[in-house]
């Protein structure tokens, strides 16, 4: 049996395309098995924000749970308290809700409870200093 060229290459050529099918569907199947990775990046400024939230509701915790007291949370304590213009503290009757109280300057007595609404509104602001407290502490 005699092979002409055209024979040859007709062969080569159905070798080719079945070569290039298989590695076609071998990399569908790779790809398939990596799957698409995805990645978050955060910018300095954005892991800086995350840590001083920690930082401040940690500060905060210690404060309501009758922690020891150091010169960060007597610090932002006073801060809030010149804010308020009446001396205040902080406790918490059932470990989530925080309670204010204004105290009497001489001997440190309970003066009285603030209300509810008072309480919510001080709260939020005593995250909001010791963010700022802490930021400032950072830099």
């Amino acid at each position: 049996m005699i092979l002409t060229d055209y024979h040859v290459q007709h062969v080569l050529r159905a070798y080719s395309q079945q070569i290039a099918v298989k590695s076609k569907i071998s990399k569908e199947k790779a790809s398939l098995k990596t799957g698409q990775s995805d990645e978050v990046t955060l910018s300095k400024e954005s892991k800086k924000m995350l840590i001083i939230d920690k930082i401040a509701n940690e500060i905060i915790s210690q404060l309501a749970n009758g922690g020891p007291r150091n010169l960060t949370s007597q610090a932002i304590l006073k801060r809030l308290s010149q804010e308020y213009g009446r001396p205040l503290d902080v406790s918490s009757d059932n470990g989530q809700e925080i309670t204010f109280k204004v105290v009497e300057e001489n001997n440190g007595g309970i003066k009285e409870y603030l209300a509810p609404e008072e309480n919510i509104l001080l709260k939020k602001r005593l995250f909001e200093v010791a963010k700022s407290f802490i930021n400032e502490q950072l830099v």
